[in-house]
């Protein structure tokens, strides 16, 4: 029986010994899924958001810093982080095209003043926060008010079908195949989020650079490695397994 909610909410990643790199942002890395679509659709008609603004939201792991960057690609749009996101960023901006990541966490009279801009001058704005602007925590009354009246999209925790996906993508680019059975068997498992399966095939790798393995054998060893903590209903009987 599959643990997979048990493995969401309890359990501990050993990471430590994992280098798992940058993460890849390339519009070619993305996978579509019926999930996501709707959020695709409103970034691929930017030059129509009411207002000029448009927010993505979700958990992190959910893939919005992944759309966003492929938008900001299109758009020719500069990246900030909301942190430092100040009235000094706005006078560099040498057009009103911006996404602004973690924008619940901008200077409030500096967004206030981007979307003032946008009623006047044009342009467009992505925001991506983990929850709608109508919840963000705003103490100026023009701002809220501006803030609820923001056209935004939700994308929430990825499929296990769409983890599988990546599962095999990833493994591929890394030189190391795994089939569509094992890599369902992790996504059952594994936290719902896109770095929890960078990290599941980064373990993955570890294990084949000490021997060669079936994909379910590989699929049991790096979940068992990288869950310590966890326990799972399954015996392992794969009689190829070796010990860490």
């Amino acid at each position: 029986m599959p643990r997979s909610q048990h493995s969401k909410n309890n359990t501990r990643v050993d990471q430590g010994h994992l280098d798992f790199g940058a993460p890849n942002f390339a519009a070619e890395s993305y996978v579509h899924s019926p999930q996501n679509a709707r959020a695709r659709a409103a970034l691929e008609t930017w030059k129509t958001w009411p207002g000029g603004v448009f927010c993505l939201y979700g958990e992190a792991g959910s893939g919005k810093s992944h759309l966003g960057t492929i938008w900001a690609l299109t758009a020719d749009a500069p990246i900030f982080q909301g942190i430092d996101f100040d009235l000094a960023a706005i006078s560099n901006l040498s057009s009103n095209v911006a996404l602004i990541d973690d924008a619940d966490q901008c200077d409030e009279t500096a967004l206030f003043g981007l979307l003032t801009n946008l009623e006047s001058l044009g342009g467009a704005v992505l925001l991506l926060a983990r929850a709608p602007p109508a919840h963000w925590p705003v103490a100026l009354p023009d701002l809220k008010s501006r803030l609820n009246a923001v056209a935004c999209e939700g994308l929430s925790p990825p499929e296990p079908d769409l983890l599988a996906q990546l599962i095999i993508r990833h493994s591929a680019a890394r030189g190391f195949k795994i089939d569509e059975a094992a890599s369902l068997y992790l996504a059952n498992r594994i936290p719902r989020t896109f770095e929890a399966t960078s990290a599941i095939v980064a373990c993955m790798e570890d294990v084949t650079r000490t021997s060669l393995k079936s994909s379910m054998s590989l699929a049991q060893r790096a979940l068992q490695a990288l869950y310590k903590n966890d326990e799972f209903d399954e015996k392992i009987t794969t009689p190829d397994l070796f010990d860490l």
